[in-house]
């Protein structure tokens, strides 16, 4: 199992790239002009058009709209959305879309268009510190073969609020069978899912192979579940990443094992307040699949079936893990002095930071996606 850990990271980690140019984006800008820092282009689109291998999109502050792109509501045909990523980079020269300050700027799909981002086929790309919300579907989109993306740093919030009976999910993210290579790190995701009880809404839709989904946040994803581990999911690690509070449909669980997986580690999370278990599964088969040092409060355990799972008694069930605020908004998901959260994780080869980049003890890290750090004298 720590031999696919060590894959799966190996797989993901964005290699060393050196960068051409650099666009920037501004919503005063002017698409006709040529995106450099004195005149920069308007829309986001025009910058990812621009990009090739090795460069980087800045985007500067502000609030960037649907633009032209216009849902046709709950039918299947089509996706509009206002950036489609028409190019890639290279293993030794990624693409890198960025914002200029984190959560600086917000790519609004105003929930008038589908989602905000559609992959396609990029590959080598890296999404880093956007607030993207307000899609009427999702908030990033891939439903080709994208692969080697990483998306980092990035609030994807308030996706698919809306009254719906559509049997389509309304996801963060949602990926395909011929994904792979994703690494999802440092994210926050929140509010996402209709109004009205569903099990259908995620966080993460994922499909594919060879994801690593480490040091995220993800709370309030209430019409289904954080993390939906769809049919044929093989490669994965969920690792360091805090999930909190139930679905209001009453269902358990805030991962979700659908159908069958294989190689699959879950390993340093933190579930705060699920229904029945962390993990739900429903005609589950899985193979090969480690669950070890998570830590589960509020409900009665890690799985109620652990059939194709190996879990480790270093699993914590119960502990209450003593965050900074979790009653009340804005919500503060850091750990207090005495939580048994800290130094009750494993290490894991490759993931040496949390979600805010602070360097992770190496023999024993904390558990969760915020490591501690005490307070100054």
């Amino acid at each position: 199992m720590r031999a696919l850990v060590q894959l799966v990271m190996a797989a993901c980690v964005m290699a060393g790239y050196t960068h051409a140019m650099i666009y920037y984006v501004d919503t005063q800008g002017d698409d006709s002009q040529p995106g450099s820092a004195g005149a920069p282009f308007r829309t986001l689109m025009r910058g990812v058009l621009a990009a090739g291998p090795g460069d980087i999109v800045l985007v500067r502050d502000g609030v960037y709209g649907h633009e032209n792109a216009v849902t046709a509501g709950d039918s299947p045909n089509g996706e509009a959305s206002p950036v489609v990523l028409l190019n890639s980079g290279a293993p030794d020269a990624w693409i890198v879309i960025k914002a200029e300050h984190k959560w600086g700027a917000t790519l609004d799909c105003e929930m008038l268009c589908d989602a905000y981002i559609d992959l396609r086929n990029a590959s080598c790309v890296e999404i880093q510190d956007f607030v993207i919300t307000g899609g009427y579907k999702e908030g990033i989109h891939s439903n080709d073969a994208a692969h080697n993306i990483i998306l980092r740093g990035n609030r994807i919030e308030f996706i698919g609020n809306r009254s719906t009976s559509t049997s389509f999910g309304l996801d963060g993210m949602y990926t395909n069978p011929n994904c792979y290579g994703f690494l999802i790190d440092g994210n926050v995701f929140h509010d996402i899912g209709r109004i009205g009880p569903s099990q259908l809404d995620h966080g993460l839709y994922l499909q594919g192979s060879n994801f690593t989904i480490t040091n995220n946040v993800f709370y309030n994803i209430t019409s289904g579940w954080s993390i939906q581990m769809a049919d044929g999911l093989t490669d994965v690690l969920i690792a360091n990443n805090t999930f909190a509070f139930p679905n209001q449909g009453g269902r358990g669980g805030q991962i979700m094992m659908w159908n069958t997986q294989s190689n699959v580690v879950i390993e340093n999370n933190l579930f705060y307040e699920p229904i029945g278990y962390a993990i739900a599964r429903f005609r589950s088969s899985v193979s090969n699949c480690g669950i070890n040092h998570n830590l589960v409060f509020g409900a009665s355990g890690m799985m109620a079936n652990s059939s194709g799972c190996t879990l480790d008694t270093a699993n914590q069930i119960g502990s209450d893990p003593m965050f900074v605020n979790a009653s009340s908004q804005p919500y503060d998901f850091h750990l207090q002095a005495n939580s048994p959260a800290i130094g009750g994780g494993v290490s894991i080869p490759g993931v040496i930071a949390d979600s805010q980049g602070i360097l992770v003890s190496v023999s024993a890290p904390d558990i969760g996606a915020y490591a501690f750090v005490p307070a100054a004298p």
